[in-house]
């Protein structure tokens, strides 16, 4: 697993599209909150398929769109028992939580990308995890879960003003999940440039690919005359 590479990710999201991603996931922290939880599953759906789109299609990101899972209100609400599933392994002893997030990581991104339900997304990813190793993940839950909130926390006591950082860690964990789903669903690696739309070359021709190997050798057969 790419730490780096998907850290990377989350701060080219965060440069590219700094109002949708930052401003927008603030958004969508507060309507989590004052919503109880009861919306975690649309309008958090609805950020990192954003996300997924951006980093996979190089598709620009639209602020209207963060409102975009009220249209499947019935198919991601249930992922609200999970999240407070989650929670409630978090109040228990923190352990719990991590290992309720870890299995099932990918639940929310599989629903409103691939359309599943909350059981086949909860195995899929159960699954997934599984087969490319628990521990692996389990650290990779630690690192975008525990770590930053301990970092802000201690930040904040220090220097109060930097509370303010608490609003990043929505997106960065939501943008980490998105670049890892890809990589582990769809094998694209966090560090392909031609995915983040990275590419040095901005002339028209770099968007032409050459014909293949074979194609292009019976171009200059057919150029010789017969004889």
């Amino acid at each position: 697993m790419d730490f780096q590479g998907h850290l990377e990710n989350v701060l080219k999201l965060f440069k590219k599209e700094p109002f949708v991603f930052i401003i927008g996931g603030f958004l969508v922290q507060v309507m989590i909150t004052f919503s109880l939880g009861f919306l975690s599953g649309p309008v958090m759906g609805a950020y990192i398929l954003m996300m997924v789109a951006f980093l996979r299609d190089n598709k620009r990101p639209e602020f209207g769109e963060l409102f975009s899972g009220f249209k499947r209100f019935g198919e991601l609400f249930p992922f609200f028992f999970l999240s407070w599933m989650i929670i409630a392994g978090f109040i228990l002893m923190v352990i719990p939580g991590l290992i309720f997030m870890t299995m099932w990581l990918y639940v929310l991104v599989l629903m409103v990308d691939r359309k599943l339900s909350l059981g086949l997304a909860m195995r899929e990813s159960r699954a997934k995890v599984s087969d490319k190793g628990f521990f692996m993940h389990f650290s990779f839950v630690f690192v975008i879960t525990i770590v930053p909130s301990f970092l802000v926390k201690l930040l904040s006591t220090a220097i109060p003003v930097l509370a303010v950082l608490q609003i990043l860690l929505l997106p960065l964990q939501c943008g980490a999940i998105a670049s890892l789903y890809l990589e582990q669903f769809e094998g694209i690696p966090p560090r392909d440039k031609a995915v983040t739309g990275d590419s040095d070359c901005s002339s028209p021709e770099c968007s032409i690919k050459p014909p293949p190997e074979d194609d292009r050798f019976e171009e200059q057969v057919r150029k010789f005359p017969e004889d």
